[in-house]
């Protein structure tokens, strides 16, 4: 790979893979830096062909005006909080998904980067409250990533000002300075092993709910579990040992509770005694966040669970529906034979009442009554939705429609509905043509859309 490629920052590539959804960053030229798992599986994308593509390659032609310009408009208003985007998704394959993007403009290291979440709205698109419900809940997201690297930038910028203006002396930097500062501001003063705390702003005694009497001389391990204060140990060493540290620690407030906060420290001296100063950042919002992604990737690993089990259900029902019925037929055209060569009154009669219930059996409406009643819990409001948009289909194109849904293939469907391959294929031309499809689209993929 080329030196020079362009990367995302590693703390914000972790964030963008753990989140919810599709979500990427790009640069402000609009190439793709990192991006997680399901972007590869919208797009259809191996890890490797989406190294630094363009935004612009994911964009049906029609839309890749709107979506340069949404790119722009995010890049020239940095205070807009709210930047939606609706296009068509180009995938490998050539298929287009419609989808919403919310877009926020992200600041690391006094470098630009643009963060997106993808919503696919291929499946919500009849369902606006439930859409809506999910913007605004995927928008929520966006936020909280958007004001915690709002809140990193403000620390590092207070860095800069700490070196510039480090004297332990001057009242400027005991009062108005520390105390306008983000987060917690800290100076630990090292004597011998131990390291106790020396100047604090007024965040410590607001967000830890300690008095400034208790905070005077405390020490760092004070404000730690004894199992934190092992991870803590490793990164003061850091800070003497390399110049700075940036660490992510659990802190105790007063009240027991534990805090996640982002630290970032570095060394100092003043009149010949060791310190190490720094600002650590409440980062509850981005764990929140993460556990919030791991219990919704748990949630979805069951929930696929219980659909594919469901699914696989499903398919054996019209299987044996089919088995069923080819069983039925058989046994009728045994009963036929079986009355041409027998004429004997009462084992006629027997075999016209046995073949009377099996023809009754035999029925596609009690059949697919069965099917339709196992298929509904799963796909809920498929005949409603695509009915609702192809009115013109017929009670019996629904069905193999149903059928195209759970992904049976054209034999299988012919036997379900006892048609012949030639009666499928007509089905099908039938079918696509009140879809208003194109040669090149598939049915299957988009009858999987409702």
């Amino acid at each position: 790979m080329n030196l020079n490629t362009p990367k995302a920052p590693f703390s914000l590539e972790k964030i963008i893979k753990g989140m919810p959804e599709q979500a990427y960053v790009l640069s402000t030229e609009g190439r793709l830096l990192t991006w997680n798992k399901n972007v590869e599986i919208i797009s259809g994308y191996s890890s490797d062909e989406l190294k630094n593509k363009f935004v612009g390659e994911f964009v049906n032609n029609e839309d890749k005006a709107q979506v340069a310009d949404n790119l722009t408009e995010l890049l020239a208003n940095e205070n807009n909080e709210k930047i939606v985007v609706e296009y068509n998704l180009q995938t490998k394959s050539g298929k287009s998904i419609p989808v919403i993007v919310l877009r926020s403009l992200l600041v690391v290291n006094n470098k630009r980067y643009v963060a997106g979440i993808i919503i696919d709205i291929s499946k919500l698109k009849n369902n606006k409250e439930k859409l809506d419900n999910y913007i605004a809940e995927l928008t929520q997201v966006k936020n909280q990533l958007q004001n915690h690297y709002r809140k990193i930038e403000e620390l590092s910028q207070s860095e800069i000002e700490l070196k510039n203006r480090l004297h332990f002396n001057t009242e400027a930097f005991n009062s108005k300075l520390i105390n306008n500062m983000p987060g917690l501001f800290y100076a630990y003063e090292k004597v011998g092993e131990k390291f106790f705390l020396k100047k604090w702003n007024k965040n410590y005694t607001i967000d830890l709910g300690y008095s400034d009497e208790e905070l005077l001389n405390k020490e760092a391990h004070q404000f730690f579990t004894k199992k934190e204060y092992e991870k803590v140990r490793v990164g003061v060493a850091e800070v003497f040992t390399t110049g700075k540290a940036q660490v992510e620690y659990y802190t105790l407030h007063k009240s027991g509770k534990q805090i996640p906060y982002f630290y970032e420290a570095f060394p100092f001296e003043d009149k010949g005694r060791q310190y190490f100063i720094g600002i650590g950042l409440d980062i509850s919002d981005r764990y929140a966040l993460e556990k919030k992604h791991l219990r919704q990737e748990r949630e979805k690993r069951r929930a696929k669970k219980i659909l594919d089990a469901n699914k696989r259900e499903l398919v054996a029902t019209a299987l044996q529906i089919s088995k069923t019925g080819k069983i039925i037929e058989t046994t009728l055209e045994h009963i036929d034979q079986l009355l041409k060569d027998h004429s004997e009154t009462d084992v006629c009669n027997d075999l016209i009442k046995i073949k009377k219930d099996l023809e009754l059996q035999s029925t596609e409406q009690d059949n697919w009554e069965v099917f339709k009643l196992q298929f509904t819990e799963i796909h809920k409001d498929f005949f409603n939705n695509l009915k609702a948009k192809h009115p013109s289909l017929t009670k019996t194109e629904l069905k193999f429609c149903a059928y195209l849904r759970i992904h049976l293939s054209s034999s299988q469907i012919s036997s379900v509905l006892n048609v012949t391959n030639e009666g499928i294929k007509k089905s099908r031309y039938r079918i696509r043509k009140k879809l208003e499809l194109s040669p090149k689209d598939s049915l299957e993929d988009y009858i999987s859309t409702f």
